[in-house]
Formats: structure tokens, C-alpha cells, sequence
């Protein structure tokens, strides 16, 4: 029903191009920081390491083992990308008994990839020394290591490089109470204008021809690490509580490693009023988290129908990282900082958490619920679409924010309810969808993509619950042939195991995109047999209609065609009389006049309806 619009990191693929907007998630380095894709040649300059080789270690040596906490700055290859950023996470040192000190791995990142694996060093004061040369992984297929090794990436015409310093026989680490400190690298050796990919420190290498191993790390701290008490979520309420389920009618903002997401929420979440205390109780508060099926407890007032919830209340938590996702208030803003590739200005997402503000408050009306002292407007030009300030989900560690949570607000200043109590469904006839687009990805792939927009609203207006929902796509191959399309098990992979022609909204596959907005058509252009031939002697097209089933009663939208049908259909229509018209906001309210996304449905003399989308 809702169309999810992502901006990725790198943005000279997902929007430079028309709007210059380059945004950063700043908790992406749990993980790394995808950065510009073009950057991802990698010409090695590099000198013949000397170093003896020995086999990797693998086992956990015998010894006191101390967590300790990472921290500083790294860059490595993956695949076609390239991430650089600041290290996380934890690494275990081994302190054996005959002063022998082993490191578990040792380069930022390297564990990952290549699997756990142990260099040893030696204690000497308060120093540790670890030598050079030492394998942290072996390959089978090439017959060679890879190697721990000292040297420095840099930057030239936008290509990243690096240098195996030869001369480094160890690196050392200054022990000073319950930290370990990696001597002599830095930052920016070259002085160029992307620091964020250039420091002298440890790195790895190839033992065959001593070609980059894809990790390089400086400015390394490890710090002794202290665990952290879980925090109890609430994962049941008391019985007897009075249950009220709302549907969700806000917007949000995202920020995750894939880059930064904004669109309209759907699904819902749940109200418990616990009349015997006082409390009530909220499962998903917020929606970018709602797969946790958390609650937060706060109190409400029957007087004047104000739900009070206090912040920092976790909604989930990570017993590995040891850090979860805290419930706050906070705003997003954007920023302007040099330009992009393009030479058009470059655009960041700024977040604030707001630490004074320790509750957050809504407010019942009868069916709705309202978020009070909301800003924002994604509808707004941007960078405005982008300025917000509500409920705001940020991670526990460093405060950086997941999501942020507001209503709309029209051009008058007036807010949208944050929820909408959500009744029992009863038969109704859907809305119209609208079919969008078609991309032909051509013989070769053997697959092209449908893309339509599904109805939020039935006939009069109302809302449909999705689970009710369903659809078929109808084909007319240009050759006489009109019919359903069916979609094969084995290619669309569904949770069930038989072909359909009807879909359910709810299904899942992980071949199409059925609860958005498209879905690949898969092995239809192949050699000589296309889906559907368009052309002025063929005029083939595609369609989709919308089902909608409660307690057995199905009703059907009229077949939307992709392709105007200069036929029958539109003169039917033109010829009827119309009874009346009547026109809805996206809240399903019925008005006067269109004003702003409005919904007409024309109802004509013989009992029949239209609907169509009117922006005013």
C-alpha cells in the first residue's frame, strides 16, 4: 500500500543525479560505511614482503582471557565495495603464563571474512611486541596466506591504493591499566581530501605476490571491556487490561546501514489500559521497530485522555553487542556541505537526541490518537521533507538514531492523527489501483517489472485492511489471448508451494516485491516468447485487479490496465449518468471540496463507482 522511497550512502547512485542528496548513517560503522562505489580499483603498490610464513592459528590458546572493546579508524574491501569508518565491537587477548600474549584477530574486520584466527606476541615491560609476517588466514585454492603486515591506503584519482612497508618487523601496543594503544600509525598520510581512506597502520596481504588482503587498520585503542547489564523489556502486559488496536498514520525517517529511508508507516500498533492501576501499555511504538512486538508502559488520564510514556524504555537489545534500541524524542535536519560528484551541493542528514525531554505525550479522541508536538512534512520540498521532530528510536551505545516518528502536518499547521482505531473489517468493493509503469528488461535477463500502486481506500472512502487484500495481474498477450497471470512456485518461491494467480497481500517471496508497489515478471521475454507484444498491429498490455474478501464476501476492482484501452470500457463509462460525487482525505473524512490528496468516487445512476486520485 505504501511506497518505501530508500536514499542509499552512496548517492551518486540512488539520487545525485536529480537532486544531489548524499546522506551518511552514523551507526553504519558497526558494520562499515558503504562509500562511493566508483572507488573500488584497487592498484596495488607494493613492495616483496620478507617475512617466514607460519600456518594460522585457529584454536584458542590456553590462558587469561580479557574482553577488551575496539576502538579507531579502518577501510576495507568487500566484494565491489569499499568501507571505511571507525572500528566497534570487541576482540579477546590471551595472556598465557610464559609471558606469550595472542591476539584474536588482530585487523579490524578480518575475522569476518577470512574466520577467526590468533598471532602471538610477547610481553616486555609494559609493551607487546607482535611480529610481523604471522598468517592469519590460509586458502586451499591459491595455495597462499594472508599475512599480517604494516602499511598505508591512500587515495589517487579517485582509485584507492595501498603500501606494504616492508621495514616494520612488529607492531607494539603500550599497555596502560586496562587499555592497549597500537604505536606509530596516523591518519591522512598523503594529505589528499579522503582521510576517511587513508592511515598507516596494520594491514594484511597476500603471500603469494603481496597484493592487498582488503583490511587496513590505525589509531587502534582496545579498551579492557566492562559488560553491560541487559535492560527487561516488556514482552507481556497484566490480564484484564482493555486492548484497543490503532492504525498507524505517520511518517518516518530511517537511518541503517543500507543508507537513509522515509516514507508513510502502515500496520498497527496496540493501546492496553490497565484499569486497575492507571498504566497503560503500548506494544511498537514505533513502527521502523515494530518486528520486536515490544511494549513501554506509561499512565494515562481519564479526565483528559492523555497518554503519558516515559523515554528511555528499550525496544529491543542485542545480548552479543551488548546494546539495543532506546525509545527518546529527538529531530532531524539536513545540512549543506561541499558538492558532489555532479558539482551539486552535497546534503547530509543531521539527527539530535533530545535528552530533556523525558516523556512523550498522546492524547485520545475518540477513534484517534495524536502524537502531540510533532513536526514535520514529507510531502514538503525537499531538503524540508527531511526536517522532522517526534518519537525518535536511537541505539543505546552511541546515541546515534534508527528512526524518527512524526504526523504531517497540512499547510494550516494542523497535525494528523498519529492513529486511527482500527474496527472490524466489513465487505467492501476496493478502490481502483493504478497501474504505473513497465520496465522491459529485455531477452537476455528474461524477466522485466510491473509497477502499480494498490488502494488504500474502498468506494466510500473507508480504509481496507490489508490482510483482506489480494490481486491478480492480467495479461493480454497482443495475439487474442486475455488471462491471469500464474505465478510458478519454483521461480517466485512463496511460502507455499503451489503456483497462485491470485496473491495474497500479506505473502511473502523473495523474488517479488508484492507489498510495495512492483513485481518481477520472471522468465516472460525470452527468446521468442514475450508476456505481451505492444505495438500499433499487436496493442498487448498488462493489468491488475484488486480483491477484497471479509467472512467469505468477495468484491473486485475493475481490471486497471497499464495502456489506455480505447474500447468499450471508456464509452460505457462516458455514456452513464452520474448520481453524485463525493470526495475524501487520506484519512478516509469525507469533505466538500478536494483539498490537498483527495480521493473522488463518482457514483453513477446505475449503481456503478469510479474512483480516482485528485491533488489540489
Amino acid at each position: 500500500m505504501k511506497k518505501l522511497s530508500v536514499l542509499f550512502l552512496a548517492a551518486a547512485v540512488a539520487l545525485g543525479a536529480s537532486a544531489g542528496v548524499n546522506f551518511k548513517a552514523s551507526h553504519a560503522m558497526k558494520k562499515g560505511q558503504l562509500v562511493n562505489p566508483e572507488m573500488t580499483k584497487m592498484n596495488p603498490k607494493s613492495l616483496k614482503a620478507k617475512a617466514e610464513f607460519r600456518a594460522p592459528v585457529t584454536e584458542q590458546p590456553e590462558g587469561e582471557v580479557v574482553t577488551y572493546d575496539r576502538a579507531g579508524s579502518a577501510v576495507y574491501i568487500s566484494g565491489s565495495s569499499i568501507y571505511a569508518g571507525q572500528q566497534s565491537g570487541r576482540t579477546d587477548v590471551v595472556y598465557a603464563e610464559d609471558g606469550k600474549v595472542y591476539i584474536k584477530n588482530i585487523i579490524y574486520g578480518s575475522g569476518e571474512y577470512f574466520g577467526d584466527s590468533w598471532v602471538e606476541g610477547t610481553i616486555e615491560g609494559n609493551e607487546i611486541h607482535v611480529p610481523m609476517g604471522q598468517s592469519i588466514y590460509y586458502s586451499d585454492y591459491y595455495g597462499a596466506d594472508v599475512v599480517l603486515g604494516m602499511g598505508s591506503t591512500y587515495v589517487e584519482d579517485a582509485s584507492i591504493y595501498y603500501t606494504l612497508d616492508d621495514r616494520a618487523t612488529e607492531a607494539v601496543y603500550v599497555i596502560d591499566g586496562n587499555t592497549l594503544t597500537l604505536q606509530g600509525t596516523y591518519d591522512n598520510p598523503t594529505g589528499s581530501d579522503y582521510p576517511a581512506y587513508e592511515g598507516y597502520g596494520l594491514l594484511c596481504y597476500w603471500s603469494d605476490d603481496a597484493s592487498f588482503g582488503g583490511f587496513n587498520e590505525w589509531n587502534t585503542v582496545l579498551t579492557e571491556h566492562i559488560a553491560v547489564e541487559a535492560p527487561e523489556l516488556i514482552t507481556e502486559i497484566p490480564e484484564g487490561c482493555q486492548v484497543y488496536t490503532y492504525r498507524r498514520n505517520s511518517s518516518y525517517i530511517s537511518n541503517s546501514f543500507f543508507g537513509i529511508g522515509q516514507g508513510e508507516t502502515d500496520g498497527v500498533f496496540v493501546v492496553a489500559f490497565d484499569t486497575t492501576t492507571g498504566d497503560v501499555y503500548v506494544q511498537n511504538p514505533a513502527w521502523y521497530h515494530d518486528y520486536n512486538n515490544t511494549w513501554v508502559k506509561g499512565s494515562y488520564d481519564w479526565m483528559t485522555g492523555m497518554i503519558t510514556i516515559p523515554t528511555g524504555q528499550f525496544l529491543s537489545w542485542s545480548a552479543d553487542y551488548e546494546y539495543g534500541v532506546v525509545l527518546g524524542w529527538g529531530s532531524t535536519y539536513v545540512y549543506e556541505d561541499g558538492v558532489d560528484e555532479y558539482g551539486d551541493p552535497a546534503y547530509y542528514l543531521g539527527t539530535e537526541l533530545d535528552t530533556r525531554t523525558t516523556e512523550i505525550q498522546m492524547m485520545i479522541d475518540d477513534d484517534y490518537l495524536y502524537l502531540l508536538g510533532t513536526e514535520g512534512n514529507i510531502y514538503a520540498e525537499f531538503p524540508d521533507s527531511f526536517v522532522a521532530t517526534g518519537m525518535y528510536t536511537y541505539y543505546s551505545d552511541d546515541e546515534s538514531m534508527t528512526s524518527i516518528e512524526f504526523c504531517n502536518r497540512d499547510e494550516y499547521g494542523y497535525a494528523a492523527p498519529f492513529g486511527i482505531i482500527k474496527k472490524p473489517a466489513t465487505p467492501a468493493v476496493p478502490a481502483n489501483p493504478t497501474a504505473d509503469e513497465w520496465y522491459d528488461c529485455g531477452d537476455e535477463s528474461g524477466f522485466s517489472k510491473f509497477y502499480f500502486t494498490l488502494p488504500e481506500f474502498d468506494v466510500d472512502g473507508n480504509y481496507l485492511e490489508e490482510e483482506n487484500l489480494s490481486y491478480a495481474l492480467w495479461i493480454n498477450d497482443g495475439f487474442g489471448e486475455i488471462y491471469q497471470f500464474t505465478f510458478p512456485a519454483e521461480d517466485y518461491t512463496f511460502d507455499l508451494y503451489n503456483d497462485i494467480d491470485e496473491v495474497p497481500y500479506d505473502i511473502y517471496s523473495n523474488a517479488v516485491d508484492f507489498r510495495d508497489y512492483f513485481v518481477y515478471m520472471y522468465r516472460t521475454n525470452m527468446n521468442d516468447n514475450p508476456l505481451f507484444v505492444r505495438d500499433e498491429e499487436h496493442n498487448g498490455n498488462i493489468g491488475i485487479q484488486v480483491f477484497y474478501t471479509v467472512d467469505g464476501v468477495k468484491n473486485a476492482s475493475d481490471i486497471v490496465w497499464l495502456y489506455e484501452v480505447p474500447s468499450a470500457v471508456n464509452e460505457l463509462n462516458a455514456g452513464k449518468t452520474v448520481a453524485n460525487v463525493r470526495y475524501f482525505n487520506v484519512a478516509g473524512q469525507e469533505m466538500a471540496q478536494p483539498s490537498g490528496m483527495t480521493i473522488k468516487v463518482t457514483t453513477y445512476t446505475d449503481g456503478t463507482t469510479s474512483t480516482a486520485k485528485v491533488v489540489k
